[in-house]
């Protein structure tokens, strides 16, 4: 096992041979994946709210087999007063941001603020028992601190590894959605 700074080099350039076509054919398998587990959980018939994440580069589409009635539960996350949150949006609603201090899209300044029942968490990696490796900024551990949802990693196939190094205060997925499977992990 090497440090979290090694393997995070590593899994982006795992991640750099992937072109767009590759990208999307995968995003699509993952997309059916997630909402297979989607219907499983009752998701979208209980009405949940969903937080989400608009992909930068590279990072699954997750979104592309999903239709309206789920697009019309979904939350974005936005940083305010130095704490991540969700406020509701759909994707066509996004406008661009540095919230994160990057480029990402996410909601309205005015888009009203949820609490999401259910999360997809991207990642950089994860391990098959739940464990994730993000970009190391830690936004997501500290919302999970205190919030108590539906953990769902997502990644292509090709970000799982056998061993990802975790600290106490790492949180661990409920489920990982792959373009090949989907992990139940920490339930």
């Amino acid at each position: 096992m090497g440090t979290k700074t090694e393997l995070r080099l590593a899994l982006k350039q795992k991640l750099g041979v992937l072109n767009e076509s590759e990208q999307l054919k995968l995003s699509q398998k993952l997309s059916s994946n997630l909402r297979q587990l989607l219907n499983d959980l009752g998701v979208i018939q209980k009405n949940l709210v969903i937080g989400v994440y608009a992909p930068i580069e590279r990072e699954p589409k997750w979104f592309t087999s999903l239709d309206e009635s789920f697009h019309k539960l979904t939350a974005y996350p936005a940083f305010e007063s130095g704490v991540m949150l969700f406020k509701k949006a759909t994707l066509s609603e996004l406008v661009e941001s540095q919230d994160f201090g990057v480029t990402i899209f996410g909601p309205k300044a005015q888009a009203q603020v949820v609490e999401p029942q259910v999360l997809l968490i991207p990642g950089l990696g994860f391990g098959t028992k739940g464990e994730r490796l993000g970009r190391g900024k830690g936004f997501y551990d500290r919302y999970l601190e205190s919030h108590p949802v539906i953990k769902i990693g997502v990644a292509f196939e090709m970000q799982m590894e056998n061993d990802i190094p975790t600290e106490a205060h790492d949180i661990k997925m409920d489920f990982v959605v792959t373009d090949q499977e989907v992990y139940i992990t920490n339930r």
